[in-house]
Parts: C-alpha cells; structure tokens; sequence
C-alpha cells in the first residue's frame, strides 16, 4: 500500500526552514594589541604555517600585530563554529579573509595603536575600522584630498573643535564600507561620501560606532535595507577557548 501523506510526513519530517534575523547582529571582539603575554602561544595553536610566516616578515609591533589580529579572527570564529581556531576554514580573496565553505558568515579585521577588532555578522557583509586618533593628520585630511565636497560642507559648519575627530570617524566610516564591498583602499575614499556623524547610513550600509580605547576610534558598516544593526561587543581573552 502507497503510504499516505500523513505517513510520509511520521517518517520523514519536514526540516523546519530557519527564519532570517530580523535585525542584523555584528558580533565584534576587541583585542588588546600591546598585550603580548600569549602570543607566541596562540602562534603555535591557532595559526597556520603560512600565517606563521606572514607574521614572521614583520619586526617588533607588526609582527605582534599580525598573530593576534589572525589569531584573534580564528579564535571568535571557532567559538561561533566550535571548532578549534586551528580547524575554522579561512581563506583568502586578495588577502581578505573570507570563511571557506557552504556558510554564510562575514567577516572583517582592522587594527591600529593598540586596538584590535574582529567583526563577523551572518548573512549581511560587513566591515570594521579603528584608527588611532591624532590631531594633525586629521587637520590635513582637506590637503590629501579623501574627503568628498560635502563632507567639507558638513564638516565647516561643526564647532572646529569638533572637527579632527569628525575627520577620523569619517575615514573609518569609509574604509569599513570599503573593506566591507572588498576594495579597500583600491577605490578611492572620497568616493564613499559619510554622514560627518557617528552613525547613519550610506547607501546599503547602516554605519555604527565601536566604542574602544581613549585615543582610538572606530566604525563597523553593514550591508542591510534595515536601519537598525544589533552590536554585540566583547573583549577577547587570548587562548581562552569555549
């Protein structure tokens, strides 16, 4: 006898389809760059000889930077895959780092003084910038030419105060777009004209502020028709694994 439909759904039940976020999540872990206590560690744990190597061709701060930034990347990822940060599937798009396989999570590093992130949103791309904030180079953001006519507009009508760190927070805007769409600096930044606010929108991407260490500041951009973007922020504890 044919089974009927109420049979065929007992034995072979329907794999319920997940439902999509409603609001996008960035998940973004900050890595204290100038504590180096664990990183020869996480070296010999969490890289790959190739990764190893990439670091090894630096000196002093680079190097160091290298490892817990990679290390860093691997070991958030391994927590939200468990998998040992060894094991997380990375690979490389003209040195982005992209996870391999069928998944659907985006990722995105950036460092700068002592301020590591890592960003990763699943089903939205996403890209995060810190810079160390220092005065004078953003006094001279109207000489080198990266900020679009209006931002200068926008820019001249806030209380000169407030301006070099409005120029700061407008070049990490720009480049977590542009790491975001996978061109990082290869585009030109005065093509991604920002708000000269600590949050907005450009285009497809929702702009959010990351609050890090005095000195420093930092933007994380994602891709979404939502104006609403969900951070969750934590310190990584290098080596420590869940």
């Amino acid at each position: 006898m044919a089974p009927t439909a109420a049979t065929s759904a007992h034995r072979h039940p329907r794999t319920p389809v997940p439902e999509p976020e409603p609001v996008p999540i960035a998940w973004i872990w900050r890595i204290d760059l100038a504590d180096d206590r664990r990183q020869e560690s996480v070296a010999a744990t969490h890289l790959h000889d190739s990764e190893r190597e990439r670091a090894a061709r630096g000196t002093g701060a680079v190097r160091r930077r290298r490892i817990l930034l990679r290390a860093g990347l691997r070991q958030a990822l391994g927590e939200l895959l468990v998998l040992p940060p060894a094991d997380v599937p990375l690979v490389e798009d003209d040195g982005r780092p992209l996870v391999g396989g069928d998944r659907q999570l985006h990722v995105s590093c950036s460092a700068s003084g002592r301020v590591g992130l890592v960003a990763i949103v699943a089903g939205s791309e996403v890209g995060v910038d810190v810079q160390e904030h220092h005065e004078q180079d953003a006094l001279a953001a109207s000489v080198e030419g990266w900020l679009a006519p209006a931002e200068e507009i926008a820019l001249g009508r806030l209380p000169a105060a407030r301006r070099p760190l409005a120029v700061t927070r407008a070049w990490t805007q720009k480049e977590a777009i542009l790491k975001g769409l996978g061109r990082g600096l290869r585009q030109h930044p005065h093509t991604v004209v920002t708000p000269m606010a600590e949050a907005g929108r450009v285009g497809d991407w929702v702009l959010r502020p990351v609050r890090v260490l005095p000195g420093h500041v930092a933007t994380v951009a994602v891709r979404t028709a939502l104006d609403e973007v969900g951070l969750v922020i934590r310190d990584m504890t290098m080596g420590e694994i869940w």
